[in-house]
């Protein structure tokens, strides 16, 4: 068993190519905070992004998670005058409720078979305290995504989703500061602390520019995403930074550590949202400056 864990961690560290793009657009779908522009946009406590973009003439569009509920991304979809029903994918970064609880809404309103791509972990069973054993899984199985046209992709290792846009694959842990704490899961029927093996994210390289890295959730650690990142492409510099970063429960020194680190990478900006909390979120202004813009609800940026 070490052996094959090995053998799949070395395929997945060699490094690839990943082709530049031209353009880039992300909107945010969903995000925990109201916008303050477009207060006709639902906030809610999960995230869903639509990635749009364009390499060597050819366009491509795809949703990175889906949202809690089912409607929030389909109505904030309308209301800033956007239809997925041409979504060429959708990729979950990890089997929480907060970041694919829409998915069979989602589905059903495209209505033709689309590739849904996550790891094969995605739909086993996670828990957490709050302060009673509650439930933050998936919620469905892979019948009811696959019945409503989902086409399930649920690979482990890193490709290109779309031209110009690579899944992490699994990510190995190299921090030692940013530890996993409070997230149980169920293997071989034995209650367990749950590593979030299932948790990937998206690279992509802009064109004279550098990585753009999208964080679902941030459980493996930013830091630790990010050298992911930059080992399995080879590119050093990181031109933006963007999702939720799971610092909502951590102290002051996490985030101090993580601020640490991030200053010692070769970054443009960086873009925290969701899970990342106001306290860290402040921390980055404070060290960042211009270069940390949080996002929400209705934001839009381009590349």
């Amino acid at each position: 068993m070490m052996s094959d864990q090995r053998r799949r961690i070395k395929i997945k560290l060699s490094k690839v190519t990943l082709a530049p793009i031209d353009k880039m657009k992300i909107t945010v779908l969903v995000e925990d905070s109201k916008s303050m522009d477009k207060p006709e946009l639902m906030a809610k406590h999960g995230l869903s992004f639509l990635l749009e973009t364009k390499i060597m003439g050819m366009n491509s569009k795809l949703l990175m998670d889906v949202g809690p509920e089912p409607n929030i991304a389909l109505k904030n979809a309308r209301c800033m005058g956007l239809d997925i029903k041409d979504i060429d994918g959708i990729f979950i970064t990890h089997g929480h409720y907060d970041h694919v609880g829409a998915i069979l809404k989602v589905l059903e309103y495209v209505n033709r078979p689309v590739p849904v791509v996550a790891h094969p972990e995605i739909f086993n069973p996670k828990f957490t305290y709050k302060p009673k054993l509650t439930s933050i899984g998936f919620g469905y199985g892979s019948s009811d995504v696959q019945t409503r046209g989902g086409i399930l992709l649920l690979v482990r290792n890193s490709f290109e989703i779309t031209r110009g846009v690579m899944t992490s694959g699994e990510i190995p842990r190299k921090t030692v500061f940013e530890e996993i704490k409070g997230l149980w899961t169920i293997k071989n029927y034995c209650f367990i602390e749950d590593s979030m093996v299932d948790e990937q994210s998206l690279f992509i390289n802009i064109k004279n520019k550098g990585l753009v890295i999208l964080i679902g959730c941030g459980h493996l650690g930013i830091v630790n995403i990010i050298k992911h990142a930059q080992d399995l492409t080879g590119i050093k510099k990181v031109h933006a930074i963007i999702g939720g970063m799971h610092l909502g429960k951590s102290d002051r020194k996490k985030i101090m550590v993580t601020v640490k680190e991030l200053s010692r990478i070769n970054f443009d900006s960086i873009y925290p949202c969701h899970c990342t909390s106001t306290e860290a979120i402040n921390q980055f202004l404070n060290s960042f400056e211009e270069r940390c813009v949080p996002i929400r609800t209705g934001s839009i940026l381009e590349f």
